[in-house]
């Protein structure tokens, strides 16, 4: 126990500049979310209801997919802790058939996507300064971590499908410098799997009592899949 202690402490005067730097950019980023989660509340874009007198307004008319995609973009930069916020209100509002729900799934499908680029791009050009101020400027640290997340390219995919911060996952793989490409064509594949089960698992399956063995038999397909990649990468295989 003394040990522990006494270990605890050397760590702790080490490194508290970096955790109190760290700190105050999980608040900061904490408060801009909060923010923009009760603007996006405010102008009417988090319930399904909101959803429903929009399209009423607006009827069959292109701009309420616009403003449908630009409100996602804008909540998935603004509000990274989860991108469903928009998505899944907006499933339950077109959930009457499977197939009312396919211009909900290609909006929040395209829209999320290109969010993801730019928060990719903040990464890798923002990313390793805001690093590098938190370790107190030590380059040789810098390197380290950079290194080590990189070492996870792996992890990306299944960070993107598991329910994760992926934003803030996508931010750390534009830090470590994941190449564009990488990160292009995994994005496009995994928001498309991930944004068709939050359409049609809230806006269409949890209706029925088989849907939800249908999301069941889901997630315990990703947790295998989860375990067999860390158990090769474990084994140096990937």
């Amino acid at each position: 126990m003394k040990n522990f202690k006494e270990k605890f402490c050397g760590f702790f005067k080490k490194y508290w500049k970096s955790m109190i730097k760290a700190v105050a950019i999980a608040a900061i980023l904490a408060a801009i979310a909060t923010i923009a989660y009760f603007i996006l509340r405010a102008l009417g874009f988090t319930t399904a209801e909101d959803y429903i007198a929009l399209r009423d307004k607006l009827g069959g008319s292109i701009w309420f997919w616009v403003i449908i995609g630009l409100a996602q973009i804008a909540q998935v930069l603004f509000v990274p802790i989860s991108n469903q916020i928009i998505t899944v209100p907006l499933a339950v509002a077109f959930g009457a058939s499977a197939l009312s729900l396919l211009p909900v799934w290609i909006t929040s499908w395209i829209s999320i996507w290109i969010a993801t680029i730019i928060l990719y791009l903040i990464g890798r050009f923002g990313g390793e300064k805001i690093l590098c101020w938190i370790l107190g400027g030590d380059k040789e640290k810098v390197d380290l971590c950079t290194r080590w997340i990189a070492r996870g390219w792996w992890f990306y995919p299944l960070g993107m499908l598991l329910p994760l911060p992926d934003d803030i996952v996508t931010v750390l793989a534009g830090t470590a410098r994941y190449k564009w490409w990488f990160v292009v064509i995994c994005s496009f594949f995994t928001r498309g799997i991930d944004t068709a089960c939050s359409v049609w698992g809230f806006g269409f399956l949890t209706q029925y009592w088989w849907g939800w063995i249908v999301i069941a038999v889901g997630v315990i397909i990703l947790i295998a899949l989860t375990a067999l990649f860390w158990r090769l990468q474990k084994r140096g295989k990937i």
